[in-house]
């Protein structure tokens, strides 16, 4: 320890004695180790931290597969089937979210609520603060209206009031009798924001039948069991289910994935690349300081040689230049963590929406994981040019007198790997970031199929005791239109049940009269949707062909369709599709084909086009809507407006989700903007930090050969020779480590081409531009020293040292 302090004390002084070196550094190491702190920060909050749940490691997620293998919803009917014979769960609930209508308030409020069944606080091992959660079989048809309440709903409706008797809400027009109320630390897996839980035979449109699906399952493995064995059980029983109930599970199967891994499957690919990308720029950082302790090390040959002459072992050596290159590293990890601080903060800033913001902070393993990058980044970047400087001859060392001392092959040799790394690194993630950004630029380019500005949405969802008949839903959609129609500044209004982007559609299998139908349960699948006469005119959706919806369609007049034109194209390729009729499975209503209309992306722009058929709300009203207001000033200036005109048709119904169809369609591609961001960003920084190094090392080797160029220069050597050979000196190592980075760089994007829409992993733009900056931005930074050069004084230059 008496060592150590020694060295700790002279490896401080050494570094106040060249301040210009150790700001340097130290600001080097703050970059990189700084943007490593952020992003673990993140990868910790998403990947590493364990969910806030009773034994998380060992919660799966049951769901149903249909016959395209895509995930699908079970039926209570089903639910209680798999819990009562699965042997690899140690229990099984059933859930699902749905917001509902809470009134009887001072003004109508929409707000996020979850069906489960009745053992699903038990799943989670949860206690209620106050009162209790639900007991054994008030999931079933016939019991009590009870809801179970958060915290913040607890203390903002009830007035957190610990006495529950007599206590009610009105929910979907229902009054509910409060019976408890659990923690606000408790977030449903599904929606985080979740504050009112009610039995599952309250979902709106329950219905007994094996087919009427739309929950999830969720449970614990048994101690030992592996999801494998769970997944093989689960299809055995789902099997058994295909054989008994051949009209409702024909085709079908089910699995199980852990819960932790579903939550994280979407960001996990994005946060490990910009891992690794920060881990880049870190290995660069240490490359370019590597350079410049070397550097500053051959001035202090003469030291280590009177160290070494005095007895001072060669680990003596190594570990005095260690302990100095770990303290630069440790005060750069302490400004890193500053600088992690305000990268945190633009991180949640430019947040797609999956990064939990309550989550993303500098704890405890974070500071751990910067004081061990801080200490390993110390050890990295000095280790070789700690070996390279221990390693002398003392005989050259100490006949050079007064000099600094010459400097060995190894150590230039060592210096030019570092530089070939550092522009091999930056040339990758300069590659990475412009595919990214030729990817975001086309995804921006993709036509949606309707005009997007100036469209305010809302939804909202009728009281099913309240509106009970498709005339009265009917009449309430309409008288909502018309008001809306009425406001200034408004152009048009219209209804659609999946509004474009809003995250909301259905599909539906269909089957076609005028031809043999295929085998049950492999009948086409199309999206399905509903729509006012003026909703295409309203969004921008182009009319094709035939009619569009109009006042003769009403509810008891025959079904009407229209179809987008993927579908005509698909389904009727030679032929005119007006006229021709579409068997709806899904409410086995047979409809007309009245009309064509554009393709509309629904879900993102990168999907792949799907044929569509519209029905007409009109005849089929229900109880859902999403409402879309054209207008002539900012849509968000109306929202209050919009909110006051559906009261006037009934005061107690709430509207949600009041949002631009603009800000719709930038959240859909908000997780490509931030990838894309982020990479931009570390490859600006690389590029700034190798061009930083880069001069650093052509500096240093025409300092080192100032008498050497002044010799050139007195015996005839002209300024362009001197010039050309600073230049290729340095430009040799940089086109060295161009070759390797794109041989690198080619490799690497194959790995992640799904990342890239509309752009080749090997565009040849980009391996071709990306390189010429890297090398014209390398000349620069090697010119510059390389002009200093050429003006030597040979008479100076001659008495140097």
């Amino acid at each position: 320890m008496q060592m150590l302090s020694q060295d700790l004390r002279y490896g401080a002084r050494m570094l106040l004695k060249k301040p210009g070196f150790t700001l340097v550094a130290v600001i080097t190491l703050a970059l990189g180790i700084g943007a490593n702190t952020a992003i673990f920060s993140v990868v910790n909050a998403v990947l590493l931290r364990a969910l806030p749940y009773h034994n998380p490691q060992q919660i799966a997620l049951l769901f149903a597969t249909d016959t395209q293998g895509e995930r699908d919803v079970i039926s209570p009917a089903e639910a209680q089937d798999f819990a009562a014979q699965l042997t690899t769960f140690d229990d099984l609930a059933a859930m699902q979210t749905q917001s509902v209508n809470l009134t009887g308030l001072d003004q109508p409020e929409r707000v996020r609520g979850a069906y489960v069944t009745a053992n699903f606080f038990e799943v989670f091992n949860l206690s209620p603060i106050i009162g209790r959660t639900f007991a054994r079989g008030e999931d079933q048809p016939g019991t009590e209206r009870v809801v179970v309440v958060n915290e913040g709903f607890w203390q903002r409706h009830l007035n957190s009031d610990a006495d529950l008797t007599g206590k009610k809400v009105i929910l979907n027009g229902e009054p509910y009798s409060v019976i408890g109320v659990v923690t606000s630390a408790f977030q449903h897996p599904m929606d985080r924001e979740v504050e009112v839980w009610m039995t599952t035979q309250r979902f709106p449109g329950y219905a007994p039948q094996r087919a009427s699906r739309f929950l999830f399952g969720i449970g614990h493995l048994k101690p030992g069991v592996t999801l494998e064995q769970a997944q093989a059980e689960i299809r055995t029983i789902a099997a058994q289910m295909a054989q008994a109930y051949p009209n409702e599970n024909v085709g079908r199967s089910a699995q199980a994935e852990f819960l932790g891994e579903l939550m994280v499957s979407g960001i996990r690919p994005i946060l490990l690349l910009l891992f690794a990308a920060v881990g880049c720029i870190l290995l660069i950082a240490c490359a370019n300081l590597a350079n410049l302790t070397l550097a500053r090390g051959a001035a202090r040959l003469k030291e280590f040689a009177l160290r070494a002459a005095l007895g001072a072992s060669r680990f003596r050596l190594v570990r005095q230049l260690l302990t100095e290159t770990t303290l630069l590293a440790l005060l750069g990890g302490g400004l890193g963590l500053l600088i992690a601080t305000w990268g945190i903060d633009g991180l949640l800033a430019v947040n797609p929406g999956v990064l939990p913001p309550d989550a993303v902070h500098l704890d405890t393993r974070v500071l751990l994981f910067t004081l061990g990058a801080s200490v390993l980044t110390g050890i990295i970047f000095g280790l070789a040019p700690a070996l390279q400087l221990s390693r002398i001859d003392l005989h050259t060392a100490l006949k050079e007198g007064g000099r600094a001392g010459g400097e060995g092959g190894g150590a230039r040799r060592a210096r030019s790997i570092f530089v070939v790394v550092q522009v091999a690194l930056s040339l990758v993630l300069l590659v990475f970031g412009a595919l990214l950004i030729k990817s975001f630029y086309k995804l921006l380019q993709v036509d949606p199929g309707f005009k997007p500005a100036n469209l305010l949405t809302f939804e909202y969802r009728l009281p099913r005791n309240k509106y009970t008949k498709a005339d009265e839903q009917w009449q309430f959609h309409r008288q909502v239109v018309e008001r809306l129609q009425e406001l200034p500044g408004v152009t048009s209004a219209a209804l659609v049940r999946g509004l474009p982007f809003s995250g909301n559609g259905q599909s539906v299998r269909i089957a076609l009269p005028d031809r043999e139908a295929p085998p049950k349960g492999q009948e086409p699948l199309v999206m399905w949707n509903t729509a006012t006469p003026n909703y295409f005119e309203t969004i921008g959706i182009p009319f094709i062909k035939g009619r569009l919806f109009d006042s003769r369609d009403q509810l008891n007049t025959p079904t009407v369709l229209l179809i987008n034109q993927t579908m005509a194209r698909r389904f009727w390729p030679d032929q005119d599709p007006i006229g021709k009729q579409i068997n709806l499975f899904e409410d086995s209503k047979l409809g007309t084909i009245v009309g064509i209309v554009g393709d509309a992306r629904h879900y993102y722009l990168t999907e792949e086009q799907q044929p569509q058929v519209y029905d007409c709300y009109n005849q089929f009203p229900g109880f859902f809507a999403t409402v879309v207001v054209h207008t002539n000033v900012e849509p968000m200036s109306l929202a209050q407006s919009v909110r006051e005109a559906v009261w006037k048709v009934d005061k107690d119904q709430p509207m949600w989700k009041m949002r631009s169809q603009e800000y719709l369609l930038t959240r859909s591609v908000a997780d490509k903007r931030f990838l894309m961001l982020l990479m931009g960003i570390f490859a600006a920084l690389a590029l700034t930090i190798t061009a930083v190094g880069l001069y650093g090392v052509v500096s240093y080797t025409v300092g080192r050969r100032t008498q050497e160029i002044g010799i050139r220069m007195a015996l005839g050597a002209r300024t362009r020779d001197i010039l050309v050979m600073i230049l290729r000196q340095g430009m040799r190592m940089v086109l060295i480590g161009v070759a390797v980075g794109l041989g690198a760089a080619f490799a690497l994007t194959r790995l992640t081409a799904s990342l890239f829409y509309g752009t080749s992993a090997s565009d040849p733009l980009s391996f071709i531009a990306i390189p010429l900056l890297l090398a014209s931005v390398a000349l620069a930074a090697c010119y510059i020293p390389a002009r200093r050069a050429t003006r030597v004084d040979p008479m100076v230059a001659l008495r140097y040292e």
